[in-house]
C-alpha cells in the first residue's frame, strides 16, 4: 500500500498533466482566433461566436490550473519557500513535505472542497448556462473543482506516504 498508491497517483497525474498540456494548445488558439476574428470578421461581413471562444479560453484555462495542480506537486514544481527546505538532508526534507501534506495541503483540499460542494451541486441540478448570449454552459467547468481537488488530495496523500517511508529509513 505504501508503495501502490504513490506510484498510481503518480501515473494518474501524469496522465492529466499531458492532457493539460494539450489543453494550453486549446487555450491558446481560441484566444488567437477570437483575437484575430475580432478584426477579421466585420471586414467578411460575418458574425464570429465570440463569446463561446471566450468561454472556451476561461474553460480550458479553468481545467489546466485545476486539473494541473496535481501534476505540479507531483513533478515538484509547486511553490516551495527553498529558504527553508533547499540545503536540508532528505529527512529533514521529509519531515517538512509530511508537516505541509498533513497541516496545510489535505485541509485546504478538504475545506476548498466542502465550502464550494453546494455551489458545485447547484450548478449541475440547475444545468447553469452561459451567462452572455452565444456562450457555452458553465456546469461541466464546475465539476472539474472537486476533481481537481480529489487529484490534488491524491498527490498529497502519495507525496506523505513518500515522507513516511523516508522518515522510517534508517
Amino acid at each position: 500500500m505504501l508503495d501502490a498508491l504513490p506510484r498510481l497517483a503518480d501515473r494518474l497525474s501524469a496522465a492529466v498533466g499531458w492532457l493539460c498540456a494539450r489543453l494550453v494548445v486549446g487555450m491558446v488558439a481560441a484566444g488567437a482566433l477570437a483575437a484575430v476574428l475580432r478584426y477579421l470578421a466585420p471586414v467578411l461581413g460575418i458574425t464570429p461566436a465570440l463569446n463561446a471562444l471566450g468561454d472556451v479560453q476561461w474553460m480550458l484555462f479553468s481545467a489546466v490550473f485545476l486539473l494541473g495542480a496535481a501534476w505540479a506537486l507531483a513533478e515538484d514544481a509547486h511553490v516551495r519557500v527553498d529558504v527553508i527546505y533547499g540545503g536540508r538532508p532528505p529527512r529533514t526534507r521529509a519531515a517538512i513535505d509530511l508537516a505541509g501534506t498533513v497541516l496545510l495541503l489535505l485541509p485546504f483540499c478538504a475545506l476548498l472542497a466542502w465550502a464550494s460542494w453546494p455551489a458545485v451541486v447547484d450548478s449541475v441540478v440547475l444545468r447553469e448556462g452561459a451567462l452572455d448570449a452565444g456562450g457555452l454552459v458553465r456546469w461541466p467547468v464546475k465539476l472539474l473543482l472537486p476533481v481537481g481537488l480529489g487529484l490534488l488530495a491524491l498527490q498529497g496523500v502519495a507525496q506523505g506516504l513518500r515522507a513516511v517511508a523516508t522518515l522510517r529509513t534508517p
